[in-house]
């Protein structure tokens, strides 16, 4: 099976959002890969079936379908775009090795790439219930973005580290969604201390779609 021919780009945006567990804001794809999925990559990626797209607060959530997960499986054993030059090369390289890993261990991909994004033990679900009503108790609706800031505050008798691994365990759930302040002018000192490290990018904003 051939992939639909993508360029560079949005090659690079369907592969960024798969590393990113399969859903993203258009925030988090910029700090991940510096772009965005907007414009006509977007409605393609739509039309095509890859991607769902929803707008939530001030940016776009991105998801990869059940076919945009089979696209990036193919992905793993595609050729470099022109003129990638030899780091394409060697991306593609390196996907094939993770193909043949998948294959060896039985894993689906995006088995894969949750078990990469793990960190640390599992938090409490009281931990977890904790953070879900600090949100309730701040957001104005579902969906609004609320500043971890205000979210650290009502926890502030829980360490910091297990509030950050709750937090990252959290963002797995369905509806559940961490993101950089896409402003980052408008973010204070304390703003910036509680974010949550995810993936190498500091996440400052938590919104949830329902209780």
């Amino acid at each position: 099976m051939e992939n639909t021919a993508f360029a560079a780009r949005e090659r690079a945006l369907l592969l960024g959002l798969m590393t990113l567990g399969g859903a993203a804001s258009n925030p988090e794809l910029r700090a991940h890969i510096g772009d965005a999925l907007d414009g006509k990559p977007r409605l393609r990626m739509n039309e095509c079936g890859l991607v769902t797209s929803e707008k939530l607060g001030r940016s776009y959530h991105h998801t990869l379908t059940d076919d945009g997960w089979a696209w990036c499986v193919t992905e793993l054993e595609g050729s470099a775009p022109e003129r990638g030059g030899s780091l394409g090369r060697t991306l593609y390289g390196v996907l094939r090795v993770i193909k043949g890993y998948l294959d060896a261990t039985d894993l689906s991909l995006a088995e894969f790439v949750v078990k990469a994004r793990e960190e640390g033990p599992a938090p409490s679900s009281d931990l977890t219930e904790a953070i879900r009503d600090a949100y309730w108790n701040l957001a104005r609706e579902p969906q609004d973005w609320v500043l971890l800031t205000h979210v650290r505050a009502r926890l502030k008798d829980v360490p910091r580290e297990e509030v950050d691994d709750a937090l990252r365990r959290l963002e797995q759930s369905p509806g559940v969604h961490l993101a950089p302040e896409a402003d980052q002018k408008t973010l204070t000192d304390e703003d910036r201390r509680a974010a949550v490290l995810i993936g190498g990018v500091d996440k400052h904003l938590l919104a949830i779609e329902a209780r």
